[in-house]
Order: C-alpha cells, then structure tokens, then sequence
C-alpha cells in the first residue's frame, strides 16, 4: 500500500485526491494520508481526508509517506515551486499519480510528484519532468519535453517537437503549434492559439496568440 500526502487544499489538491482515488478502485494500490496546508486549519476536512499539518511539519510523517504538490495557481508558480523545493524533501518521497484511464506511452518518463488526470494523452519519445499537472483531456503529442513544474489545463493541446519550459502555465483549451518553445514561468491563456516562441515569463493570449503582459522574475 502506498501512503500519499497531498501538499495543497481545494483545486490541485483535491483533484489530486480524486486522481489517487481512481488509481486506488482499480488497483488497491493508494492510502491517502492527508492534507499539508500552510492557511486552512489543521484537522479541517478535505475531499477524501483532513489537514494534517502545515509543509513543514512533512518530516513528521512516516518514511513510508510519499507526496505530490499540485500547486499549479497562475500568478504564483514561481513561489510556489520555490516554497516546494526549500522544504528540502528528498527525491525518492515524491510519488506520482496516473488516472489509469489517462493514456501514456509506454516509453514516456514521468517524473516525481506529477498528477496525471483521466483523459490525458502523452504521445511515444515524449517525457514529463517532476511535478507537472496534466488536467483531464490534456494532449501531448510525440516528441515532446514538459518541464519540471509544469501545468497543462483542460482539453489544452502540445504538438510535436515543441518544449514547455520549467513553471510554465497552459491554460484550459490553449494550443501550441508543432516545435513550439514556452519559456520558463510563461503564462499561455485559455483557448491561445501558440503558433511562435513565447518567451519566459510572458504573458500570451488570442489567436493567434500576442504578448499582452509579463511576470517578473523571483531573485
């Protein structure tokens, strides 16, 4: 049995929640354990369970604990993937989770702490790094590189021989073109139409999509 915590509350986390679930009816496989909440009250029930503690209080848990940390918001990706990589977790406690009526390749390589949902499609010589977050009926073609931090919305869709960089952001039904570059920490926005390079931290929408802002980079 495998021991899950989940660093998150509503949205990331309890859809994360409901991925394990459906792994766990089909394979007996998945515990969850909790919640690690930095805001919501410890002991407040969460979808499927409660709020053990805050993210520090991780090394609390059991060896036998493994994590995912969807947290995916836009406008705090940076933060949020420096908050998680400062707690200093070693890489063999990151789980990860595969709705199992997602379909990927067999030779695609998921990296730790990423939450695949129901629906999603990772086509052959394609990989996805460490904590990604592909939402249901999320496609990504062959030959594909998904970054580490990376978040894919619903229905949105990569083509071939593209590259989204670390901390990127592709909202809900967004499209990027075959052999696409997003830079790092680059916000794509719902049902863009990616057809150039966009650049790290910016912000693109329409179709097709334009530079309409940018974030600023965390020192």
């Amino acid at each position: 049995m495998i021991k899950l915590a989940i660093f998150g509350g509503k949205g990331g986390g309890t859809l994360a929640a409901q991925t394990m679930r459906a792994i766990s009816r089909v394979h007996g496989s998945h515990q969850l354990v909790g919640y690690l909440n930095d805001r919501i009250e410890i002991g407040a029930p969460l979808f499927g369970g409660a709020v053990l503690g805050r993210f520090d209080d991780w090394a609390r848990l059991g060896d036998d604990v493994v994590f995912v940390a969807p947290l995916h918001k836009p406008g705090a990706m940076q933060a949020n993937a420096r908050r998680i990589a400062g707690l200093g977790i070693p890489r063999s406690r990151w789980g990860g989770l595969i709705d199992p009526m997602a379909n990927v390749a067999d030779n695609v390589p998921v990296g730790g702490g990423s939450v695949i949902s129901a629906m999603a499609q990772i086509g052959p010589d394609s990989s996805v790094g460490s904590h990604c977050f592909l939402r249901a009926g999320a496609i990504v073609s062959h030959d594909v590189v998904i970054s580490d931090q990376v978040y894919l919305g619903q229905t949105s869709v990569v083509m071939g021989y593209s590259r989204i960089e670390t901390g990127a952001h592709i909202a809900p039904g967004a499209i990027v073109r075959d052999g696409i570059t997003v830079g790092q920490f680059a916000l794509v926005g719902m049902g863009a139409v990616v057809t150039r390079n966009v650049p790290p931290f910016a912000i693109v929408a329409g179709v097709p999509a334009r530079v309409t802002g940018a974030g600023t980079p965390i020192d």
